[in-house]
């Protein structure tokens, strides 16, 4: 029972940071479609059955988020000022960050 409510609990915190990471990508907005794109891959991995090795789709998210995190880092320091899309770039990390965290979980107990 307990393992059952493990796999929700990452589950639904992979889902909180695919929503963060969608919130950040469309706030920014811009020539940052990339984020958006990346955001929607990692939602169809999620959301959808694909046929296909566990593990496999888990590295997939690993590497998806990685990818939104070294470009949301690379975006905030390039940036010259602190305002608004710098902050969306921020919850846009945090996202990433927590999908990174939660899919690393989920490969280790595969």
């Amino acid at each position: 029972m307990t393992e059952k409510k493990k796999d929700v609990l990452k589950n639904v915190l992979i889902n909180i940071g695919i929503m963060l990471v969608l919130i950040g990508s469309t706030a920014v907005k811009g020539e940052n479609l990339a984020f958006f794109l990346l955001g929607l891959g990692l939602l169809a991995i999620q959301t959808f059955e694909i046929k296909a090795d566990p593990g496999k789709l888990v590295m997939a998210e690993i590497m998806l988020s990685a990818a939104l995190a070294v470009g949301a880092v690379t975006q905030l320091v390039m940036s010259k000022s602190f305002g608004t899309p710098q902050v969306f770039m921020v919850i846009l990390l945090l996202g990433g960050i927590l999908i990174i965290v939660e899919s690393l979980r989920k490969y280790a107990d595969l």
